[in-house]
């Protein structure tokens, strides 16, 4: 088939690979001179929505990764052009240069009677051409249309600036200094200004819920993220229906067998996993105090975040910002967008930064009212306010009411067949979104092939998965994009195309059992069965996953829970962390 593919960020670079091994035809539009999206920087892109400069990830390279390109090694934390090599790596590998246009904008697209689509480009010389495709992916994210229309501050006479031309702090030495939002890239931002400005201030509407880049100070915190720890939150924990199907969970007996028998796999495993770690962790305290941890940070003092320490002032505030979050009720399934990115809460704690949470009433001049009466004076305003949808390039087509959560797995639209999929429009609450594109993509290239067709009841699955996720979510009501569990949701689609791991291959492979559901998420799970595989690779690299001995203890309470019925399940439990 004839596809076209907008964009070529990571999205649309594995929206290309996957449709290459399905053998279609495919041509990638970039407006860019090079592949990236976001991560590409270049002198001349002080306009653009690109990664500021001392940008760390908040998930690891090995969830950042794709499993047709699985990051080999430890856990750790690259900087922005780290990741841009690997997205280079990824595309000199499969040779998907070739595919690319670049310098090439689009501007318009069109649904056409025959159900093919004319897509509108401009090269870099100005010409206009309009090409046919038998299919679309729209790869090109939603970091389009600042969000700047901010009413509370309107008539604001000193400089207002957002995030998405954000590079560093060199324009705020000395000033002072409001910051509007805190999402992850917020947070580096709130971070780096308050370091060098001579008062700041960062006013939020609600608490995001606060996830450290590191656990204890030694390991990557997304060693957490397990299918265990999901199921138990997302799918016990929760007194509404759940409707993905993955695992075992067709009918209620084969979910009911499936739980009893990995929980026994796994009580019986962690005495073992617990001594071989022991010694393991001995060994590893015998190592040199110069070591780096996975961020590339001296590991003494154990920090849990860039240049943040793993002491009981800085946990007890994550602790009490989180409870806060959740409006003091429990947080076991946590409702809310994460920030996995806790390094401006030094900054707090020191006093160089303050926290508004009352809302701004209006200003006057540089003067900003707060709700709660406090007023104060700004020479600089930085909105971290987000992106609004903007659907302006497709001149034929809607989407119901702007919310992603309107489409069949957050990509396909469902009056098109399968042949229009917007691709990496999302946000997990953990882990990256790459992984999330490539499971959409590969949905996508089978659905090109004819080898499967969106479910009949499209319509009902779309509204049922929509009322789950708008719960599940309930305290970020305007983050459509989000996604509560990135674990259940791709293990819905594998289920879907047929790469997700049947229990008669578990059942007699303890281990392997115990790997995939307790150990570390690692998206190698999802190359061991189904087509495209690459079991031998992948089976090596998901038997390297370890437990970590802090985990143990974690994974017998999850094991415990889960064995309690579902009625008695104690709802108002909260997550805390603890410095050790």
């Amino acid at each position: 088939m004839k596809v076209c593919v907008i964009g070529a960020g990571p999205s649309g670079l594995t929206t290309i690979k996957q449709l290459l091994d399905e053998g279609h035809d495919v041509t990638c539009f970039e407006k860019n001179d090079n592949i990236g999206g976001i991560w590409y920087r270049k002198q001349e892109d002080k306009d653009q929505m690109k990664v500021y400069d001392n940008m760390i990830l908040t998930t690891s390279m090995k969830l950042m990764a794709f499993s047709d390109f699985i990051h080999k090694g430890e856990r750790t934390f690259t900087d922005h052009k780290g990741y841009f090599r690997y997205l280079e790596d990824y595309v000199k590998t499969y040779g998907l240069r070739d595919y690319i246009q670049f310098n090439v904008m689009v501007s318009s697209i069109v649904h056409e009677e025959n159900d093919s689509w004319s897509i509108t480009v401009t090269d870099a010389e100005g010409k206009e051409m309009i090409h046919s495709f038998e299919a679309l992916a729209v790869c090109s994210g939603p970091f389009k249309k600042p969000n700047t229309d901010i009413p509370e501050i309107k008539g604001f006479t000193g400089e207002v600036t957002h995030s998405y031309i954000y590079r560093n702090n060199k324009d705020f030495v000395g000033k002072k200094v409001l910051i509007l939002g805190l999402s992850e890239s917020g947070a580096d931002i709130v971070r780096e200004i308050s370091d060098v400005s001579s008062e700041c201030t960062v006013s939020i509407r609600s608490r995001s819920f606060l996830f450290p880049r590191l656990a204890q100070g030694k390991y990557a915190g997304d060693m957490l993220t397990t299918r265990a720890y999901h199921h138990e939150m997302y799918q016990r924990a929760t007194n509404f229906e759940f409707p993905l199907k993955s695992f075992s969970q067709e009918n209620w007996l084969l979910h009911k067998l499936f739980i009893s028998i990995v929980n026994t796999y796994g009580l019986l495993s962690l005495p073992f996993i617990a001594l071989s770690n022991f010694f393991k962790n001995k060994r590893e305290q015998d190592k040199s105090q110069n070591a780096l941890n996975s961020m590339g940070q001296p590991v003494y003092p154990l920090k849990i975040d860039i240049d943040t320490e793993n002491s009981k002032e800085v946990v007890d505030f994550v602790n009490e910002w989180n409870k806060k979050s959740h409006h003091n009720e429990g947080n076991w399934s946590q409702n809310i967008i994460f920030s996995k990115n806790i390094s401006f809460v030094p900054n707090i704690l020191n006093k160089r930064l303050a926290v508004q949470d009352s809302g701004i009433d209006h200003v006057e001049g540089n003067k900003v009212y707060f709700k709660d009466s406090t007023v104060k004076e700004f020479d600089a305003i930085v909105l971290c306010t987000g992106f609004l949808k903007d659907f302006s390039i497709f001149k034929n087509v809607t989407f119901k009411d702007n919310n992603f959560r309107n489409l069949y797995k957050h990509a396909f639209h469902p009056d098109y067949h399968g042949r229009l999929a917007m691709i990496g429009f999302i946000r997990p609450t953990t882990g990256g979104i790459p992984i999330c594109s490539e499971m959409q993509a590969r949905y996508f290239a089978q659905l090109c092939s004819n080898k499967l067709k969106l479910p009949n009841d499209i319509h009902e699955r779309i509204q049922k998965e929509k009322e789950w996720e708008d719960k599940s979510m309930r305290l970020s009501p305007t983050h459509d994009e989000s996604l509560p569990s990135k674990i259940l949701f791709i293990d819905s689609i594998a289920k879907e195309i047929g790469c997700d791991i049947p229990f008669h291959k578990l059942i007699f492979r303890p281990k392997l059992m115990f790997k995939v559901w307790f150990c570390s998420f690692n998206q190698s799970s999802l190359r061991l069965m189904g087509e495209h595989n690459r079991y031998d690779e992948a089976l090596e690299e998901l038997m390297n996953e370890r437990l970590p001995m802090d985990k143990t203890r974690f994974t017998r309470r999850l094991i415990f829970l889960s064995m309690m019925p579902s009625s008695i399940h104690p709802e108002n439990l909260e997550v805390k962390y603890f410095e050790k």
